[in-house]
Formats: structure tokens, sequence, C-alpha cells
């Protein structure tokens, strides 16, 4: 019986404990660089369950507009371009790897300019997104554990390269630049069973009380001789 009593319970618990997941995002609108900005993330909801690990990923992308100018009187040519990098202020190292979390360039532009002259690129637009690592260690997930906000402090610093054969060349960049952030939490829930699922419960505890009793009353059978 007690077999059979635990074979039971292991499937009640079995249909009554869940996994989930949920996610949340937050964004910075696109804004002239370098800028530094605080992106509110919710917290975990603790009457969700038990929280079993963090992720956090992150995205951007970025307008760039370059200006090169030919300070001589000698022509000049070469390749300018805009880097970007992002920064996010996550309170553990171990939601990301490396800082910074993005470090990417717009396109490459091509320029040729005779003496004394200037060209400026048009609109130039790149993106790039990564995704930290699983984190689940107990102080991290208490920190993004509760019913308010983890606001994390993000910041961007630009920069612009030139490689450049002749004149007397500079660059200078204007960029705008946005970032969203998405954590995903992922935990394990022990719900209220389902009605079926206490029903189920119920009829297979009856049924294994009443195999007993009847064990039970043919053991007590006693015959006599007349």
């Amino acid at each position: 019986m007690k077999k059979w009593l635990m074979m039971l319970v292991a499937m009640v618990l079995g249909l009554s404990c869940q996994a989930g997941s949920v996610s949340y995002t937050n964004s910075i609108a696109f804004t002239l660089t370098d800028w530094t900005n605080s992106v509110a993330l919710a917290q975990f909801n603790p009457d969700l369950g038990y929280l079993v690990s963090i992720q956090v990923a992150v995205k951007s992308d970025l307008s760039t507009t370059l200006t090169v100018q030919n300070n001589s009187i000698s022509p000049s040519s070469g390749t300018a371009i805009t880097q970007l990098k992002q920064y996010l202020l996550t309170g553990s190292s171990a939601l990301f790897g490396s800082s910074p979390v993005l470090d990417y360039a717009g396109p490459d532009f091509n320029y040729g300019l005779d003496g004394n002259g200037i060209i400026t690129s048009g609109l130039l637009t790149a993106s790039a997104s990564a995704t930290g690592n699983l984190v689940t260690d107990y102080a991290t997930l208490a920190g993004f554990t509760g019913t308010g906000y983890v606001d994390l402090t993000a910041y961007t610093y630009t920069r612009t390269f030139i490689s450049n054969a002749g004149g007397n060349t500079a660059a200078t960049q204007s960029t705008t630049a946005d970032f969203t952030a998405v954590v995903t939490y992922d935990y394990s829930a022990t719900p209220v069973p389902e009605p079926s699922v206490v029903a189920l419960c119920g009829l297979g505890m009856a049924g294994l009380m009443l195999r007993r009793r009847g064990r039970t009353s043919h053991g007590n059978v006693s015959l006599s001789a007349g």
C-alpha cells in the first residue's frame, strides 16, 4: 500500500508543480550622445513562486553623421567611423562578464577631399545586441526580488576614428543612440491544485483505504466446525 500511496502523491505533485518565465523591458529613447540615464526594470514578484535564474539582454541603435575637413592645401583621402560603447551598471558582475555591455561602430565613411575641402556623410545607422549570463547566485536573485524596480544606470561613450592619407584632416561626428534592456526571470511555482486534481487524489485515497479494509476484514474471518 505504501508503494501505491507514494506513487499517487508523486503524481499529484507532478501535476501541481509548474515552471514559468516572465520578462520586463525598459528603454531609453534616441538621445544625443554622450548621455547617462536610468533604466528601471521591474523586480520579480515573489507571489509568482521561487526565482530560479535571471538573464538580462540589451539592444542599441545609433544614428550618426560624420563631418570630415581637410585643413591643408594638399588633397586627402581615407575612412572615418563612429564608435559607440554602452555601459550598464547592474550591481553584479555576474550578469555581464565584461564592460561595456555593447561596443560597436557605424558604417565606414570613405571620403576624398581636395585642399581645404569639407564633406558630410549624411545619416549612417547601425545596431547591436547582447545577452548576459544566466545568473543563479542568491545575492543577485535577492536583489531582483520584490514588488518594486531595480534602477540601473546606463551611459554611452562615443568617439571618432579616422584613417587618412595626405593633407591635414580631422573628423567629427554627431550621434544619437537608444538603449533597451530586457530582464527575464525563470521561476518555479506550486499553485493550488485544480479541482480535478484534488478529486483524483481523493478518489485514489478512498480506493486505497477500501482495498486495505477489504484485506483486513478477510484476514479476520474464522471458521468453526459444527
